[in-house]
């Protein structure tokens, strides 16, 4: 309950650091793709989709590694920015995980399984394998690190969130810049 309280707070307080219209986006050094590409990518079913299935959306890409060290880390974003009421972002907001099968290692077996048991073509996040990780190094990416980048409607980059461990902060951020990006 308190911590609801203090996100509301943080989000609609009087200091106007949560208001859309305040909000600096984050464009940190690194070669960061400007854009989305047109290049296809694939879901767990194998189906193919490109730039099209975005198009003319705010686009929240959660970009990790189904590894130990990520792994964890990006179920929780994946879960506080698509299905927690209180933390996710708008259903108007195309919601991706892109994982980099190549960093799954000796579990990438076992990561496939489960995914291909759990997607649907409605899920939330929609899921993306990156299987050799070039597409991670195609947006830019670092490997081993969990970063969620944001696109607006045409599809350009706007905001990168490197530093997921304030996670009060970082949702606050990401709801405030995409209502920002929806009224664009």
């Amino acid at each position: 309950m308190f911590y609801s309280i203090g996100l509301f707070m943080l989000f609609w307080g009087t200091s106007g650091l949560g208001r859309a219209d305040s909000v600096k986006m984050n464009m940190p050094p690194g070669n960061y793709a400007t854009e989305i590409g047109t290049r296809s990518l694939a879901d767990p079913s194998g189906a193919t989709h490109t730039r099209q299935k975005v198009k003319n959306q705010v686009v929240v890409a959660i970009f990790s590694a189904p590894n130990m060290s990520q792994g964890g880390r990006q179920e929780k974003w994946s879960e506080l920015l698509a299905n927690q009421a209180d933390t996710k972002v708008s259903d108007k907001v195309a919601l991706i995980l892109v994982e980099d099968m190549s960093q799954a290692g000796m579990f990438k077996g076992m990561a496939l399984d489960s995914m291909k048991k759990q997607f649907t073509p409605t899920s939330r996040p929609f899921l993306i394998l990156d299987e050799d990780g070039s597409g991670l190094k195609r947006f830019g990416v670092p490997r081993n690190k969990t970063q969620i980048l944001i696109y607006d409607k045409k599809g350009k980059l706007r905001d990168v969130e490197t530093d997921l461990d304030d996670q009060a902060t970082t949702i606050n951020r990401i709801k405030a810049i995409t209502a920002r990006l929806l009224k664009e």
